[in-house]
């Protein structure tokens, strides 16, 4: 009994410290989620576009304020996105 209680411990201990190590994602996954940011990084100019002429109230303010907008962030996506290519062999 003695012998089990000592083998439960130790295999809880074993799972609690383990799992935590399976929580990253594989290198593979890392890559294509950089590559699908960079592949889609385009459409945020489109979307903020969109968006800022729908709640905008005067239209030729709100275009070019949505341009500039959709820039910042395609371009903030793109960077993350070639981050994780470029760094996708690494663990965090």
């Amino acid at each position: 009994m003695k012998h089990m209680l000592s083998f439960l411990i130790a295999a809880v201990v074993t799972v609690v410290f383990a799992v935590p190590s399976f929580a990253y994602p594989r290198p593979v996954e890392k890559l294509k989620d950089g590559v699908m940011a960079v592949v889609k990084s385009p459409l945020e100019i489109k979307d903020h576009a969109m968006a800022e002429a729908k709640d905008g109230s005067f239209l030729p303010f709100s275009l070019p304020a949505g341009l500039l907008k959709g820039s910042f962030y395609m371009v903030r996506k793109m960077v993350g996105g070639v981050l994780d290519i470029v760094t996708f062999p690494i663990y965090k």
